[in-house]
């Protein structure tokens, strides 16, 4: 009998559920990491379809014709550009290749003025640093209200287009999107919007009694947005969470300054019913005792720069596993050197479940794989990763 994409659809949440729960699987699940990426392979530049839902739709599911996934992290962009535009601000920009968007970093908030963001984070990121980062804001009313609503509206939009995006994504290749909403850790949060990466290093020595305050502060901000109005969580899809400073902070500033308010944003999470996808950038391995303290058959992370193996065997019965091969690897290696590669991991990392394949680092350009490599690697993991 011939399944229907809801059927397979149910199968692959299944997967992906029972995986996080190690327990072992009918197969291990394959993901795609993918945002700007899928714009290149449906052959669109980021203007094509910037204000185009139909096209943004298209582009982030072409690859599920031709590319074996049994789930897409993303089904839109993560950021719409025009938004800020119209509030003529911003540090998001198109690339010379009009396929990827680029970051750049404004420092908002002054060192001095953390005792603001402590007592009210909200109300301090609303009258100071919102007017810092749009400029629109400062106009005279009523044009700062015109470019309010006009971003509103395109945010609207935006999210709209997200929701068709995965609702299609479902009913057309019984494809699950991974997330549905963003959470972050505290002070990862106030390096972002705040204070920079250069200061916040700074702060992390000079400061760490009000940066350890002030990301307290924020955990109802963060968790407010993780929620979305809702009151609780489902297992699925997963809350993500992606960690930005731990890779260059020794366990003693970890352990001191990071994890305070982060362990209290997982454990709200956790008992909210929730599950979080939690990208660990860069290298984790020095901080491996932590990821234990996470609430276990709680959290999917992504490896990065770690060694799979290693990192299988030091954190695999506390957290899933998800990475397997390098973009680099797929990108200049033989199709059988990466078949090759694929087959040791599976044997390794994927007995007792708790594991799933896929790459490295989020795809962001068409050159970032040869796709013929990416293609076998996936089919192959799909026959070969069985667990009956």
């Amino acid at each position: 009998m011939v399944k229907t994409m809801e059927e397979i659809y149910q199968e692959r949440v299944k997967r992906l559920k029972e995986t996080v729960l190690h327990k072992e699987p009918d197969i291990v699940p394959v993901i795609q990491l993918a945002e700007t990426w899928n714009v290149g392979y449906a052959g669109y530049k980021i203007t094509d379809i910037e204000n185009n839902p139909e096209k943004e739709i298209d582009a982030f599911n072409r690859a599920y014709e031709e590319i074996y996934f049994d789930a897409g992290l993303i089904s839109y962009f993560t950021r719409n550009v025009p938004i800020f535009k119209h509030l003529e601000g911003g540090a998001y920009f198109y690339s010379k290749d009009g396929v990827t968007i680029q970051h750049k970093e404004y420092v908002q908030m002054k060192d001095s003025e953390y005792p603001q963001l402590i007592k009210d984070p909200m109300g301090f990121t609303e009258s100071e640093i919102f007017p810092r980062k749009y400029p629109a804001l400062n106009k005279p009313y009523p044009e700062n209200l015109e470019a309010l609503k006009d971003s509103a509206k395109l945010w609207s939009n935006h999210m709209k287009t997200g929701t068709l995006s995965s609702n299609y994504a479902r009913e057309k290749y019984g494809m699950p999107i991974l997330t549905d909403s963003t959470a972050m850790a505290p002070v990862d949060m106030i390096m972002d919007f705040y204070r920079g990466f250069q200061g916040i290093m700074g702060d992390i020595r000079r400061r760490p009694e009000e940066l350890k305050e002030a990301a307290e502060a924020l955990i109802p901000m963060i968790m407010a947005g993780a929620l979305r109005g809702r009151t609780s969580l489902e297992e699925f899809p997963y809350i993500f969470i992606p960690l930005h400073i731990p890779t260059y902070l020794r366990p003693t500033q970890f352990e001191e300054i990071y994890w305070p308010s982060f362990k209290k944003v997982l454990e709200n999470i956790n008992q909210l019913g929730g599950k979080a996808l939690i990208y660990l950038e860069g290298n984790w391995e020095h901080l491996y005792d932590f990821v234990n303290e996470f609430p276990k058959d709680f959290a999917i992370v992504l490896m990065e720069k770690d060694d799979i193996f290693k990192a299988k065997d030091k954190i695999g019965k506390t957290v899933t596993i998800a990475g397997g091969i390098d973009l680099s690897m797929l990108k200049n290696q033989s199709k059988e050197k990466c078949i090759d590669h694929a087959k040791r991991v599976i044997d390794h990392c994927a007995p007792g479940g708790g594991f799933i394949f896929t790459t490295d680092k989020i795809m962001l350009t068409a050159t970032d794989v040869n796709v013929d490599n990416l293609k076998a690697v996936n089919e192959f993991v799909h026959s070969y990763g069985t667990y009956r």
